[in-house]
């Protein structure tokens, strides 16, 4: 992920007030583990942001209730803001799904929401 290390390199540049650090996945998994508080943003690649953010809604409980972000800082084109859980078709149709995530990230987002869009 060289090229991508160097964009946020080059990127974080931009903003010198904002602390930034860098870790292999391993790492960052480990540290998500033992010392969640250290992470208040995360910024990765989609391969790795889907074992993060499994990661991080595992600890919190529940696959199915944790929300997630793909901005666009530029307004090119539109952000998305959705429930990280999934379609589940293992579950479809059954009624057992949940849809608590699907309402809970809006309030969850709701101010990131609203100030992107």
């Amino acid at each position: 992920m060289f090229f991508w290390d160097s964009i946020f390199e080059d990127i974080s540049k931009e903003y010198p007030n904002v602390p930034t650090y860098s870790y292999l996945i391993d790492a960052a998994a480990m540290y998500l583990v033992k010392d969640p508080a250290r992470f208040e943003v995360v910024v990765t690649s989609n391969l790795f942001g889907d074992i993060l953010t499994d990661l991080g809604a595992a600890l919190g409980g529940s696959l199915g209730l944790a929300a997630g972000a793909n901005i666009n800082p530029e307004r090119t084109y539109p952000s998305m803001f959705e429930p990280i859980h999934g379609s589940a078709p293992d579950i479809a149709g059954k009624g057992i799904a949940n849809p608590l995530a699907a309402i809970w990230y809006i309030w969850d987002l709701g101010v990131f929401l609203l100030y992107y869009i």
